[in-house]
């Protein structure tokens, strides 16, 4: 979750997240591809924490989740499917720490680089030391904070002790209307619904002891890594911007450039130069964007060429027939065959 700085692109999640989520709705023996095409999203395929996912896919993907499986605390179950791989060289550092409270300076240093929608900090007092999480970004939905909850306690409680629990436990998010006692059984007996902040308070004097599996030299390495990736990010705003504009208008209309940079508020030259200087462009982004969408949408069966073609903004399937082959170098009914589906 992270601080949005001023002049950044709106706040984005690390896109291996989607595994835990892919992972939870397996868990429910439900087929992961048929939520992930209903909300607009590729299923992940990689651990690379510069592909992200924008807080409004997120979302979608968590509404088409409660849907089918009916549980309206599946952001809990998807904490759980969490792991420290899907949080890249972090979840790593994170396992690694000397500490409690070196675990909890760690979060607030490197987070930005498995979310960028909320600020996170320490206060500490003679009694207690908290951990205090403030939400940055008016679309994180509710699943999210429930996920980001579930994982820093199963975090604290491998790394520290199985059993613990904090001296108390703040949510943002109301009180659910059904299932409020999972949240109890699984985060904490002393729990406060529509907090201002996310709060998860611990004595102070357990924070310093050393934590059996420390070991400051790996953690130091990842560290370095996370700080790399945190560069390259910041680095490639506009990418990521771009990226999430395109998402939104593809199946709405006609995608262009110029449209683009109409919603980012800039002209389209200012659009060219600013990616140039990423390295990439419009088209790029455009064409890999349109590549992962293809490729979910595709294999579904229930998803017709036609449909896809047009869900990608493409004026007609010849258009997109073209474009599919210079991607995979096979044509969408070929592509279809070759993964047991005959059309």
């Amino acid at each position: 979750m992270p601080h949005q700085h001023a002049n950044t692109s709106p706040p984005s999640t690390i896109a291996a997240y989607a595994f835990a989520i892919a992972s939870a709705l397996e868990q429910q023996a439900i087929d992961p591809k048929a939520i992930f095409a209903e909300a607009g999203v590729a299923l992940q395929t990689t651990t690379d924490p510069m592909r992200r996912l924008s807080n409004g896919e997120v979302s979608r993907l968590f509404q088409a989740s409660v849907a089918a499986t009916g549980d309206p605390a599946f952001g809990i179950v998807v904490g759980e499917s969490l792991h420290p791989g899907n949080l890249h060289a972090l979840g790593y550092a994170l396992m690694a720490s000397t500490s409690l409270r070196d675990f909890c300076q760690r979060l607030q240093h490197y987070y930005h680089i498995v979310s960028q929608s909320a600020d996170i900090s320490t206060v500490e007092t003679a009694d207690e030391f908290v951990l205090t999480t403030r939400i940055a970004s008016d679309d994180l939905c509710l699943e999210t904070q429930d996920a980001f909850v579930t994982l820093m306690l199963r975090f604290i409680r491998f790394i520290y002790r199985p059993s613990f629990q904090p001296l108390r436990l703040c949510l943002v998010r109301p009180e659910p209307e059904v299932g409020v006692q999972q949240y109890y059984d699984k985060l904490a007996t002393d729990l406060v619904f529509s907090h201002d902040t996310i709060v998860i308070a611990m004595p102070a004097s357990i924070v310093d002891q050393p934590l059996p599996g420390a070991s400051r030299e790996l953690a130091l390495m990842h560290d370095q890594t996370a700080m790399r990736y945190l560069q390259h990010l910041a680095h490639r705003d506009i990418s990521n911007r771009v990226r999430t504009a395109i998402v939104e208008e593809l199946a709405s209309s006609a995608v262009t450039k110029q449209r683009v940079a109409d919603k980012l508020c800039m002209s389209a030259r200012s659009l060219q130069m600013k990616l140039a200087a990423r390295d990439t462009s419009f088209q790029a982004i455009l064409d890999d964007t349109r590549h992962s969408l293809a490729l979910a949408y595709l294999e579904q069966s229930n998803m017709s060429i036609t449909e896809t073609a047009y869900l990608l903004g493409f004026s007609d399937v010849s258009n997109f027939t073209r474009a599919f082959k210079r991607w995979t170098d096979q044509s969408p009914r070929h592509f279809r065959q070759s993964m047991g589906m005959d059309h």
